[in-house]
Order: structure tokens, then sequence, then C-alpha cells
């Protein structure tokens, strides 16, 4: 763990960062899981020079359930997915805390599988929201800032959703 605020581990977490506005303000289904895969990728570059393996294997899960989900939505995948990371916390969860990201990492797979559009988003703001508790708990700068960060854009982007839906109901 490094909370030195310009130490390489730091830096990884300042460039998820500003890869994670870009990530979230997508409205695209397609477009946000492609930059949520790239996102995830150096997220976990981040974890594992943060000293943090159950994070690390969170993220490299998400990477796989990204790029499954791109291909499908069947519930066997997710389930796989889930046990995939059931199965993995054995191996890396040393503390209680280490669970939280793995939790994250189960409500985002939930999430990519079996929802689309305003509730995809809404299952990614709470899977965010763990991230979040994950970050604060490891000292990871760039990622509490990133996750505060996406929380608000995934809260316009609800916005928009919801006006967009709104919108089209009318017309």
């Amino acid at each position: 763990m490094s909370s030195d605020f310009l130490s390489l581990p730091q830096l990884f977490g300042y460039a998820t960062f500003v890869l994670g506005m870009v990530t979230f303000s997508r409205k695209n289904d397609g477009h946000f899981r492609l930059w949520l895969t790239a996102q995830n990728l150096l997220y976990a570059v981040h974890f594992f020079l943060m000293g943090n393996p159950a994070a690390m294997a969170g993220m490299f899960l998400s990477v796989m359930r990204n790029l499954l989900s791109m291909r499908t939505r069947a519930l066997w995948v997710a389930l796989l997915l889930l046990a995939a990371n059931v199965v993995l916390g054995f191996f890396v969860v040393k503390s209680v805390w280490n669970v939280v990201p793995l939790l994250a990492a189960a409500v985002a797979t939930l999430s990519m599988f079996r929802l689309q559009g305003l509730n995809l988003r809404l299952g990614m703001l709470t899977a965010t929201l763990l991230w979040l508790l994950n970050n604060i708990l490891i000292g990871s700068i760039g990622g509490i800032a990133m996750e505060v960060v996406i929380a608000i854009v995934s809260c316009v982007t609800i916005f928009r959703l919801r006006r967009d839906g709104r919108l089209q109901e009318q017309a």
C-alpha cells in the first residue's frame, strides 16, 4: 500500500481516474462496456501496485465479465463468473475488508449480464459505491477521486437516460 501522493501506484490510480471519466459518461451500452474493459485493466495494475490482490482479482474478473457480456447475456455465464468470484475469494481474502471489492465485482457482474439502459447504470452505481469504500480502506487517492466522480457522472447519465425516456414517451 502506498499513500505517497506521487508514488507509482497512485499515478496509476490517477490515470484510471481519467479513463473512468470517459467510461461512465457513455450512454451507449456497447461503448460503455469497451471503455470499462480498458479502465478495469488499468485499475487492476493500480491495485496490484497498491498491494491489494482481492481488488486486483475483482478487476480481472471484471475484464472477463465485460468481454463476455458483449457476446452473451446468458444467466449461466454470469453464474459461472460469480462462482469464479467466490473461488477467488478463498485465495485472496485475508481480512473482512477484502470482501468489498469482490462484492463490487459480483454486483457489477449481475448488472452487466442481466440489466440494460437505466437499470444497468443503477447497478453499476451500486458497484461504484462499493469500490469507493474499498479505495477509502486502502488509501487510493486516485481511486477515491475516481469513484466519487464516477458516482456523480453516473447520476448525471442516469438523469439523462430518464429524461430521454420521458421525451420519447411524450413524442
